[in-house]
């Protein structure tokens, strides 16, 4: 997830860049419901793209300007189904996507993309940006 309220983020944040497909409860557009350090990472992300600069807080992201937003996905089982909708979710919308997740590094565990993961993949070099 990411913590839109973080202080280097919050002038950033783009709800209609962001969705929890976590949620239990329908439609969320708060990327990181839960805040706590297992679920820092994609803050810490998106802190080194699009932190706000000259707000006298921390540092200053590589595109502090940019807009940015979260899509909170590994609290849990994820299926290739849930892959794809991350991948693809409002792609009219969103220019790029960073995808930073993956299981934890245990030297053990390796996997690759599966079929509709891989179909939202193709559309998203395909046709994302003619949308």
């Amino acid at each position: 997830g990411v913590d839109h309220t973080n202080k280097d983020l919050r002038k950033n944040f783009e709800a209609l860049a962001s969705f929890d497909l976590r949620a239990s409860h329908g439609l969320s557009h708060d990327p990181m419901p839960v805040r706590d350090e297992e679920n820092s990472h994609g803050t810490h992300c998106a802190g080194e793209v699009a932190m706000e600069a000259n707000n006298s807080y921390c540092g200053v992201g590589i595109a502090f300007n940019a807009r940015i937003g979260g899509i909170r996905l590994l609290d849990g089982v994820v299926t290739d189904a849930m892959e794809a909708s991350a991948l693809t979710y409002n792609m009219h919308f969103i220019d790029i996507y960073v995808c930073s997740w993956g299981p934890q590094d245990n030297g053990e565990e390796m996997d690759g993309p599966h079929r509709l993961t891989e179909r939202a993949l193709r559309l998203g070099t395909q046709k994302a940006r003619l949308l």
